[in-house]
């Protein structure tokens, strides 16, 4: 665990005098947007993440993409604390927590998933593409054993319960780095449409690769708002005081380890962060990406 996080953990009583005082005083909004983004799920980590679903049952209203939708449009209003949870890659545990955790819970997420990825069927193959794609500059060897794709039926089961898929572009490029109009064309709009014709649905919600701000550039946020209504980034902070529905917040709800397993963050740390105490880190690439759809 990094310096940053303990502090924050070893802080926490601190911040919630902090927070309450502030809200009392009118300095920050108490009611709160936010969006949590997962990645794959282990089996070992499945528990942590049930537990940790469960601790946030009892501050925060999970909602379901519909909901979200009419908040961040203002069609609904923003009161209490309004979670929605989110998972990037369309990695193959993804559909094990729906059916163990999400379902039962009655929770409905959003996952974003690549298109190329879906496509593979040999598990060798799509190990090749997550370290060619998803974890650049990874071998082979250093891919953690279990992590597979979600296919096509894998897609159609999750629709079937209830939850909603999202587009995570065509290869898991850094959009940034696209050098054409047409490269950007095929990784944001024509992998979107062959999901849609595979699934024979309407996607409305694009979340783009890596999350950072120089992963992402305003020519291809144009581009994704022509076919999308909603886009997210990986930038910490509150979705309230209408922020544009193409420039959405999301809050890391894991960690990436050496090893490149996912683990869910401690609580308290978790607590931190939806308090908004790293959400100051991101300050100026908020901004940025504000200025783009201004």
């Amino acid at each position: 665990m990094s310096f940053h996080h303990q502090l924050l953990i070893i802080t926490r009583p601190l911040q919630k005098i902090v927070r309450r005082i502030a809200c009392k005083l009118g300095l920050i909004d108490s009611n709160r947007l936010r969006v949590l983004l997962y990645h794959d799920i282990s089996e070992e980590e499945q528990g942590n993440f049930y537990q940790q679903l469960i601790w946030l049952k009892k501050d925060w209203n999970f909602l379901t993409p519909s909901q979200f939708e009419k908040m961040i449009l203002g069609d609904t209003p923003i009161i209490g604390n309004n979670l929605l949870i989110t998972f990037d890659d369309g990695m193959l545990s993804n559909l094990a927590v729906s059916e163990k955790i999400l379902n039962p819970l009655g929770i409905k997420a959003v996952f974003f998933v690549i298109s190329e990825f879906v496509k593979i069927n040999d598990p060798y193959d799509a190990r090749n593409f997550i370290s060619d794609y998803i974890v650049p500059g990874s071998s082979l060897k250093e891919i953690p054993g279990q992590w597979s794709n979600l296919k096509w039926n894998h897609l159609m089961t999750l629709i079937q319960q209830g939850h909603t898929i999202g587009h995570h572009t065509k290869m898991h490029k850094r959009l940034s780095e696209c050098i054409s109009e047409s490269e950007l064309e095929e990784e944001i709009i024509i992998s979107a449409e062959e999901i849609e014709l595979n699934l024979d649905i309407k996607l409305k919600h694009f979340a783009y690769t890596f999350g950072d701000i120089s992963s992402f550039s305003q020519d291809a946020l144009l581009l994704a708002n022509s076919k999308f209504s909603f886009i997210y980034s990986g930038l910490r902070g509150n979705n309230i005081n209408r922020i544009s529905p193409l420039a959405i917040r999301r809050d890391a709800a894991a960690s990436q380890l050496q090893n490149n397993e996912y683990r869910v963050f401690d609580n308290k740390l978790l607590d931190s962060f939806l308090d908004g105490f790293g959400d100051f880190r991101y300050a100026s690439s908020r901004a940025k990406l504000d200025s783009w759809v201004k």
